[in-house]
């Protein structure tokens, strides 16, 4: 085993560690994601982290795994990206990363590491099923079941990003009423806007709900009561009682959590077993530590 560096590019934020051979995180680093400049500066800024996270370990890793927003082929080329993303469709991310990093890279879905990261490192530890959600940009999902990452036919099992049912407003993917609506960073900031017309980011209003605005609270709760109507759907159909959620989002779990379990205590699965959410213990750095095991595939 060598000391591994593992990156997490999402929508807002590009963030590094570099794990010990022990698993623990011995530096990391983050900056803004520089979305709308197309793929070859978000590899800069991977550049950037990475010899960062680097300095500050003071370790030297031999590999490199990624956790991309996006749906992501095998060879590390972005299939499908959200509207977040300049020119990042079709942009051959693992190629650029292995010549930009001069180490061998393994590049996967964010939610899917975010997912791989619990499981081995956080929440996850010692389930052998569970769902997990991440609440950042956009809403993703991940499922572990029989304790193996399931992604389905096609590689999209666990988009509960973008199952319907959640009201009428349009989606960034252009459908309507999707749980990613109400309950994305994105969308509770925008939502806010158009309640009040002050724009503000969505830790503000998150601020702004502690605060006492009733606009801004309602719209917390509104993302809670959200998931847990998704919880509910993912138990009924898979019969998976534990749910562990993060992402930027879940910073606020004292706004989300409350809506939550008051839905989930109302209306209990029709298995009469409880759902079990957890945070995300993990934080920030879930979808690079999770990441970081994707190089498991490289040594």
């Amino acid at each position: 085993m060598y000391p591994r560096l593992g990156i997490d590019i999402g929508g807002t934020g590009i963030s590094a560690v570099v794990m010990d051979v022990d698993g623990s995180v011995r530096g990391r680093a983050s900056t803004g994601t520089p979305a709308e400049h197309g793929g070859d500066a978000m590899v800069a800024a991977c550049r950037e982290v990475a010899a960062l996270a680097t300095e500050r370990s003071g370790l030297v890793p031999r590999v490199a795994g990624v956790g991309a927003a996006g749906v992501i082929d095998a060879d590390g080329v972005v299939l499908a990206a959200s509207d977040s993303f300049t020119g990042w469709e079709g942009y051959p991310l693992g190629e650029r990363l292995n010549a930009s990093l001069s180490m061998p890279v393994s590049v996967g879905n964010d939610v899917a590491a975010f997912v791989l990261g619990e499981q081995r490192f956080g929440a996850g530890r010692g389930l052998e099923n569970f769902f997990g959600i991440a609440l950042g940009t956009g809403v993703g999902g991940g499922l572990v079941l029989n304790s193996g990452l399931h992604t389905g036919e096609h590689g999209a099992a666990a988009e509960i990003g973008h199952i319907p049912g959640f009201g009428d407003r349009l989606c960034t993917c252009g459908r309507k009423g999707h749980l990613e609506t109400i309950a994305a960073g994105r969308s509770i900031s925008s939502l806010y806007a158009q309640a009040t017309g002050n724009s503000f980011s969505t830790k503000d209003v998150a601020r702004l709900a502690r605060e006492g605005d009733d606009t801004a609270a309602g719209l917390f709760a509104d993302a809670g009561a959200g998931l847990a109507k998704a919880a509910l759907m993912i138990s009924g159909i898979l019969d998976v009682s534990a749910l562990i959620i993060g992402g930027g989002v879940a910073l606020a779990w004292d706004l989300l959590h409350p809506a939550m379990a008051e839905s989930l205590r109302r209306t209990p699965p029709i298995s009469g077993n409880p759902v079990q959410v957890l945070r995300s213990e993990l934080g920030t750095d879930a979808v690079a530590i999770g990441a970081s095991q994707f190089a498991d595939s490289l040594l």
